[in-house]
């Protein structure tokens, strides 16, 4: 099985698993309207270009998480100056998403090359919503539990 099929057989289990509901309601935005404050910060790094960051809001009620890969890490508090540097400079093409609820709040921003996938859902009941990262170069060897 080639590692996209696998990638996405172990999407279709894992939505199974957690009887979430599917969120794809990200609006993509410039990285320069990412609102300079300090985050919650996740990265997802597993080779150079290959390279994502989530800006969750801290204290807002919910959650945002990136799903764990051994590429992914922990930042913890943070502003998103450096990280929008590194994709000037570093990353040759990039995406930059704002993260939402159900009810259109935004509890988030994503940053990610051009060079990965990514899917957002919201867990049932709402308590958080999670990021997983498609990174052809990992495949999905790298998982190891959900966050």
């Amino acid at each position: 099985m080639d590692k996209k099929a696998l990638f996405f057989a172990l999407t279709i289990f894992v939505f199974a698993l957690l009887g979430c509901q599917t969120r794809f309601d990200t609006v993509k935005i410039d990285s320069v309207t990412i609102p300079d404050q300090t985050y919650e910060v996740t990265v997802h790094e597993s080779h150079p270009l290959h390279y994502a960051v989530v800006f969750d809001i801290p204290d807002d009620g919910k959650q945002v998480a990136m799903f764990y890969t051994y590429s992914t890490k922990r930042i913890g508090s943070d502003g998103p100056g450096k990280y929008v540097d590194r994709f000037n400079t570093s990353v040759k093409g990039y995406r930059t998403f704002r993260i939402t609820d159900q009810d259109g709040t935004v509890r988030g921003y994503l940053m990610i090359s051009n060079l990965l996938g990514h899917l957002i859902y919201e867990r049932s009941g709402g308590e958080k919503i999670v990021v997983m990262i498609e990174d052809p170069h990992q495949g999905s060897e790298g998982i190891r539990r959900i966050p």
